[in-house]
């Protein structure tokens, strides 16, 4: 899996890249393990990678004499072992979504609201928290290919004009006006269209932050949705110590 990956990033979209071992570690931020250093070692014994040398500073290149072989490897080494498997287990590993992700700058990782999907076609999202201020979130949208993954914002909720407050907001509206005080996505979409987002996915985030904390409870599914209710927990009555303890 790592040699695909390296690889991606040296000849990737048809583009000839050349990489210092530091660029490539920074890249795999979080997620670097000796496996990638073996991979490495690996490329460079086959001669399929190799060194360029300049102002003392050694760069990566894929060896041009071996651009078929590094090709052919890109196409058949499926992400497997140890990393976070996005699909169902009928799906081929070539279309396992990619765990390798560059964090957002700031942020400190929290969850993958993988655990929430019902359906095979639904997104995955990675939440982050901003590193000094614990109340702020942003998500990665989670795709197939190696790209570098839409980062969306759903600023603080110690800002009462953020996306992620005026969600909230929006879900305590919606629950005072039900008889059984449930909601679905689509009512925070019709409350609140903007602050969903396109596709709805500042919605779908939030609903991930918010059950992460506790302040809402899956009831139930209504066809293809899922019914949610307030569990009575309110985001300004929770302590920067009480957000970090949820990443543990």
């Amino acid at each position: 899996m790592w040699r695909r990956w390296v690889l991606f990033h040296l000849i990737g979209d048809g583009v000839h890249n050349s990489i210092t071992e530091e660029e490539i570690i920074k890249e795999a931020g979080r997620n670097y393990d000796i496996n990638l250093d073996r991979a490495l070692r690996s490329l460079l014994d086959d001669g399929i990678i190799m060194f360029l040398e300049s102002s003392r500073i050694r760069r990566y290149v894929v060896n041009f004499e071996k651009l078929s072989e590094a090709e052919q490897i890109m196409n058949s080494e499926g992400i497997t072992g140890n990393t976070v498997n996005y699909q169902p287990k009928d799906i081929g590993s070539n279309n396992v979504m990619q765990p390798f992700l560059r964090e957002p700058v700031g942020y400190i990782y929290w969850f993958d609201n993988e655990e929430d999907r019902q359906f095979k076609n639904q997104s995955v999202y990675r939440i982050y928290f901003k590193e000094h201020d614990k109340m702020t979130f942003v998500g990665q949208l989670l795709t197939k290919t190696m790209s570098n993954p839409k980062i969306i914002r759903m600023g603080s909720l110690n800002d009462s004009n953020s996306y992620i407050s005026r969600l909230w907001r929006a879900i305590l509206s919606i629950t005072n006006e039900k008889m059984d005080g449930t909601f679905i996505l689509q009512d925070i979409q019709d409350r609140d269209r903007m602050a969903c987002g396109n596709n709805r996915q500042r919605g779908k985030i939030a609903l991930a932050i918010f059950k992460k904390l506790g302040y809402i409870q899956q009831v139930e599914m209504k066809g293809n949705s899922t019914k949610f209710k307030i569990s009575g927990k309110k985001p300004y009555s929770v302590t920067l110590d009480e957000i970090f303890n949820f990443t543990r």
